[in-house]
């Protein structure tokens, strides 16, 4: 039985992530840096398969030496070049909060911090988004640090190390080889959202370092004995409840955490307990989170008020005027001001809403397959996941202080650096897809033994993001989490081809 679900999963897992490949080798999607946050899509230019092409023969003609070198000293020399760059970013970009979510969040953090209870009033941000006081409080701890907005790119830059370490450490329980971690220390080095990501303040970067540090944790956890096995599983649980803490979305990588665990019951029965225990940390967090603020602010506090939930999923089956199909546009504001803030009648709001959405679509499905099409489109292909976006943007009042700055967030990525990086990006993400699909084939076809828990993760995140971005609000930057989750995964596929080559190429010289 165990092994038919896992079967099942993998398989689904590699049809959705062949379709993502298939649209990003056909597609790259640009975001224009105004206000409007527009979309355009356009095809990938032919030379680019040429390049690609090329570069992994380069590649697998540098097997030998990636055999030989130590994989410490090729992560420590990726580390060194990601954390000169960072640096880079980090001192060079103007320190300020771009006006949205994380500018409101900050707000939100100093004004509690002195006293200041404001956010919480009736169609004030706390009011409509109640889920971000778990960033909130994590952020309330920094600012007793310090609230200097350089800090905290720096804050984030320590985060994403912290990632790309994780990945590393990942992958040696993976497949321990030298070959697989040295490419998983270059590709994680080369991901451009962990590098850009930066200089965007908000949940997303802790997040992902505090689900990566739980999946660590819960393959020793699957690895170790007796007490170890107990620390691991405490530690799996806590780090969980602390991604999820900053960024409620990483819920779905919590119930991967947690399918993990349900399978290794038909192994070892107790495993049943961290299961439980990890799913546990939704509910926790949030009636914490609860009793906590309603205790400081003097009044009832509940993450389950403020806009609700079904207004995202209404946006992300609406067409805007930019043409952007499933984007924010502002519905879910609109629908809870609209009702006095009121969260009950927000919610029939938008069930009507909903049935009217829905038949329309059922009455039309030529016209739905296209802006799903559009929409998944828009999700996946955008190689940056909208990076460089999140940062310091003229547009959106940033300033730029050097040339190099300047020509990287240029408007709507006109220069040659940009494109450099935009298209250099599409190259990682193929061979970050590509070689995941190799991956989870060899795999399921019996030829190679890998850590199946780290696959079976890897793969059900990412159908668990596909499947929810699909029907909810979307864009680009969610999703970046489920695809660096890949690359162990996908420096085991790649190791596999060229091991299997460089076989081929000594046999064909021994006859």
């Amino acid at each position: 039985m165990k092994k038919i679900l896992e079967n099942i999963a993998l398989i689904l897992g590699t049809i959705l992530i062949s379709f993502t490949f298939i649209l990003t080798i056909i597609y790259n999607t640009l975001i224009s840096t105004d206000w409007y946050e527009r979309v355009y899509i356009s095809r990938i230019p032919v030379a680019l398969y040429c390049i690609y092409l090329i570069v992994l023969l380069i590649l697998i003609a540098n097997y030998p030496i990636l055999k030989k070198i130590n994989t410490k000293i090729v992560l420590s020399f990726s580390l060194i070049l990601f954390i000169l760059a960072g640096l880079y970013l980090v001192f060079n970009a103007d320190p300020y909060l771009r006006n949205a979510d994380q500018m409101w969040v900050w707000n939100a953090v100093k004004n509690i911090n002195n006293g200041n209870y404001v956010d919480f009033e009736k169609g004030q941000y706390l009011n409509a988004h109640p889920l971000q006081l778990g960033l909130v409080t994590f952020e309330r701890l920094i600012a007793t640090f310090s609230e200097n907005i350089t800090f905290l790119y720096f804050l984030n830059l320590l985060f994403n190390i912290g990632s790309i370490i994780l990945l590393w450490l990942i992958s040696k329980i993976v497949y321990e080889n030298t070959v697989v971690q040295n490419l998983t220390a270059i590709i994680s080095v080369l991901f451009t959202p962990l590098l850009f990501n930066t200089l965007f303040v908000y949940g997303n970067v802790y997040g992902l370092t505090f689900l990566l540090g739980a999946v660590y944790t819960q393959l020793l956890s699957l690895n170790k004995k007796d007490k170890k096995r107990i620390i691991y599983g405490i530690c799996t649980v806590t780090l969980a409840g602390m991604a999820y803490l900053v960024k409620p979305n990483f819920e779905i990588g919590i119930v991967a955490i947690a399918i993990v665990y349900f399978l290794a019951i038909f192994r070892k029965k107790h495993y049943i307990i961290l299961a439980l225990g990890v799913l546990l940390v939704i509910p926790t967090v949030n009636i914490t989170l609860g009793k906590i603020y309603s205790y400081e602010v003097n009044k009832n506090i509940s993450l389950s008020g403020g806009i609700p939930k079904l207004t995202y999923v209404v946006m992300g089956l609406g067409e805007d005027s930019n043409g952007r199909i499933g984007w924010y546009t502002g519905y879910n504001d609109r629908a809870f001001s609209d009702n006095n803030y009121n969260t009950d009648k927000a919610e029939k709001l938008a069930k009507k809403d909903l049935r009217i959405r829905i038949d329309y679509l059922k009455k039309h499905k030529t016209y739905t397959r296209r802006i799903f099409g559009l929409k998944l489109i828009s999700t996946w292909t955008d190689s940056t996941y909208q990076s460089i976006w999140n940062g310091p943007l003229p547009t959106w009042g940033g300033k730029i202080n050097t040339d190099i700055m300047r020509i990287i967030y240029v408007k709507n990525g006109e220069s040659k650096l940009y494109k450099f990086i935009r298209y250099g990006s599409v190259l990682i993400v193929w061979t970050i897809f590509l070689f995941s699909i190799i991956c989870t084939l060899l795999y399921l076809m019996g030829k190679m033994n890998i850590d199946e828990n780290y696959l079976l993760y890897a793969v059900i995140f990412f159908i668990g993001g596909f499947i929810f971005h699909t029907f909810w609000e979307t864009k680009s930057q969610y999703v970046y989490q489920y695809t660096a989750s890949l690359i162990p995964v996908a420096s085991v596929g790649l190791y596999k081809v060229m091991d299997f080559i460089w076989n081929r190429i000594e046999s064909l010289r021994s006859k």
